[in-house]
């Protein structure tokens, strides 16, 4: 599965973050990152000191922001091998998977447990197909040969963790199921021992000897005290957030902006949002533009069905669950077998494949929100009938309807969009409370303002008079831009009208006809301003450079033309890392590693993180090294036998040239790859600098 930018570049950072920690430690790495200026503007008032738990001291813990649809869990599932290789050095890490309800967990649990799925088949990727997941219920059922050959994944929430008395909850208890793992196991600091003083057998001691990557989804919500405790006992070797909506204290390391999303393709943007004062008429107008999108989306090559997301009011109201089923079905002459209920009482969406197509669902009414990690992205349309500005679940309801279908844009443009219609005593009222909502979902305040389309009633007004309204309260003042038709008793507005002008007879009128005269004059204005040819949808084409490769016509892209360039790395980069570059110091017990000035330590624990089959570490030669490296520098641009000769030059030159140990060189292989890594790109720009 192919990364977006944003995600790519998310990933980075992430990369270089764990590459600096190594050499100055987690605080410092936060402050120089952050100080960078894209990602200080990106971050704003997220960036702040790094702070640090006094339970985890040690620990890296920071945080990326990735708005609602960015696809944070595919961030995750490629920030395992980032974490595994840049910051432990390990191949096979044990990764604590934390979400934030249980619906979510067994979801996730289900995903990353399909060979088939996105998320399991990134991971099988990053980690050779060695890999286990297990839902925490499962947890017994792990094996020491699991955690010894493979990358092991537990799903959880934190819940499960958070308790203050640990004797209560199963992951603390001691469970003889787990002796097998504890037969070369000593009791440490922070390890929980029972009412004798010998250590438990239990599963979050397990934990706290491996020292477990720590993902956390929706990490907004685990920043407490507890959470802190909860960790100490977990002893993480890092920990990576991701929420949509960090707060400060989260150590927010990178902000993807949601016009990202939009670019990529993920999110359906604008959100065409529409005011009404009659609940009935937002109902309707709600219905006409659902079969406008469907007959737009007959023309697509994608199957998409578009649906209406009903936001009813609670049962106590008027237009609650009952009322706007029967409106629907007896008033607005829908087929019962189009809409569908999901309330905590009537779950109809329950064993739906809503993709499909058979399916005739068009129109769900629900009530708080829809269950947790429903996701439909053929939800086009919120129709809110509650209060917009006080109501919690049309946050979630709006992100219901904002994912784009099959991660595409669309060749008709109002498929591209979303749209809302909401109910609105006061005009103006709806888009600031949408805009509130969208800062919910991960965007900034002019992120959010710009993206919502504000659009005038159709049934409210006669759109053929858009200028102009009926009263039926007197009006003593009128402003001159304002043309008064006293038979008639009609005002119509100009495009010499102000808003101050349009304020001045609101003030006169009831509340129902200030409603529509502000509501018109907005689309008034829209309609008399003049739109740019951005705006209007044009584009502007410059014509692109093509050079013929192999007989045939190709955009001159430079890595296109440097495909058919044959190039030799040794004659650009040499095979000699002096010590200048990279070097081993024994110290104490274990030894430090100076690459190009910068100071890495190693301990002698590091040769239990090995994991080359079948070889004893008292055996290891040359040739395992530099055929681990070949693995893990392929390079498509580069022929093997020509990598395995400049690798093979590489390590003899650092064991036998400077009389570096092949153990110490073994355990610090994934250091040494990275800088043969940078050594080979910077070869690769010499050569093209040539090639043109």
């Amino acid at each position: 599965m192919q990364l977006k930018n944003y995600q790519q570049n998310t990933l980075d950072v992430l990369s270089q973050f764990f590459m600096d920690c190594r050499i100055m430690g987690a605080e410092a790495a936060y402050r120089k990152i952050t100080a960078e200026p894209d990602i200080a503007n990106r971050l704003g008032r997220l960036r702040d000191n790094y702070v640090v738990w006094d339970t985890i001291p040690h620990t890296p813990r920071i945080c990326l922001k990735v708005p609602t649809g960015g696809g944070k869990t595919i961030i995750a599932a490629h920030a395992l091998k980032i974490v595994s290789e840049t910051w432990l050095s390990r191949e096979f890490p044990v990764v604590l998977w934390f979400t934030p309800s249980d619906t979510i967990r067994k979801q996730t649990s289900e995903a990353l447990k399909n060979p088939r799925h996105p998320y399991r088949e990134v991971i099988d990727e990053q980690f050779g197909g060695k890999v286990r997941v297990f839902d925490l219920d499962e947890k017994f059922n792990i094996r020491p040969a699991d955690i010894e050959n493979s990358t092991c994944i537990i799903v959880s929430t934190i819940q499960a963790f958070r308790q203050s008395n640990t004797d209560k909850y199963n992951v603390y208890k001691h469970n003889e199921n787990l002796e097998p793992h504890f037969a070369h196991i000593s009791a440490s600091e922070g390890m929980e021992k029972d009412e004798n003083g010998m250590l438990k057998f239990s599963f979050a001691n397990l934990l706290h000897f491996h020292r477990p990557i720590v993902i956390v989804d929706e990490a907004h919500n685990v920043i407490s005290n507890l959470s802190q405790d909860v960790q100490g006992r977990i002893n993480p070797s890092a920990i990576v957030e991701l929420s949509a909506t960090p707060q400060v204290k989260n150590n927010t390391l990178y902000s993807v902006r949601a016009s990202e999303l939009k670019e990529e393709e993920m999110i359906k943007l604008p959100i065409a949002l529409t005011e009404h004062y009659g609940w009935e008429t937002a109902v309707d107008e709600a219905i006409t533009k659902r079969a406008e999108l469907e007959i737009a989306a007959s023309n697509e090559h994608d199957y998409i069905r578009p649906i209406v997301l009903f936001q009813a009011q609670d049962k106590n109201g008027e237009v609650n669950v009952e009322a706007l089923k029967k409106y629907l079905i007896e008033t607005a002459n829908l087929s019962e077998s189009e809409i569908a209920i999901a309330t905590g009482e009537q779950k109809e969406l329950d064993g739906i494949d809503v993709f499909a197509r058979d399916c005739t669902i068009r129109y769900i009414i629900t009530v708080e929100a829809l269950k947790e990690g429903w996701d439909c992205s053929f939800a086009y349309i919120l129709c809110s009938l509650a209060n917009v500005r006080s109501n919690t679940a049309v946050e979630q309801l709006l992100g219901r309807v904002m994912r784009m279908p099959y991660a595409k844009s669309r060749k008709i443009s109002a498929l591209n969009k979303a749209y809302a219609y909401v109910l609105s005593r006061t005009f103006g009222e709806a888009a600031s409370a949408l805009v509130d909502k969208l800062k919910l979902k991960g965007f900034e305040e002019e992120e959010a303002k710009s993206v919502i389309e504000v659009q005038t009633a159709l049934f409210e007004n006669d759109v053929f008079e858009i200028n102009k309204v009926k009263l039926d309260s007197p009006v003593i003042t009128i402003p001159p831009t304002i043309v008064l038709d006293t038979k008639t008793s009609t005002i119509e507005f100009t495009k010499q009208t102000s808003d101050e002008d349009i304020q001045m007879v609101c003030d006169q009128v009831s509340d129902a006809e200030a409603y529509e005269i502000k509501s018109k004059f907005a689309g008034y204005k829209k309609r008399e301003e003049e739109s740019s040819p951005a705006k209007s949808g044009a584009f502007f084409s410059i014509p692109r450079m093509m050079a013929e490769i192999q007989g045939e016509l190709e955009f001159a892209d430079p890595e296109i033309i440097f495909e058919s360039f044959d190039w030799d790395i040794a004659k650009f980069a040499s095979a000699k890392l002096d010590a200048g570059e990279f070097n081993i110091e024994s110290q104490g017990h274990g030894f430090v590693i100076d690459i190009d000035g910068n100071r890495l330590g190693y301990s002698a624990a590091g040769a239990d993180q090995m994991e080359i089959p079948y070889i004893d570490i008292d055996n290891w030669q040359p040739v395992n090294l530099i055929s681990w490296l070949d693995r893990t520098l392929k390079q498509t641009d580069i022929p093997q036998g020509q990598m395995v000769d400049w690798l093979r030059q590489a390590v003899e030159y650092l064991t036998e040239g400077r009389g570096l140990k092949l153990t110490e060189l073994m355990i610090a292989k994934y250091v040494l790859a990275k800088k043969l890594e940078a050594k080979i790109a910077d070869a690769r720009l010499k050569a093209k600098a040539t090639a043109y």
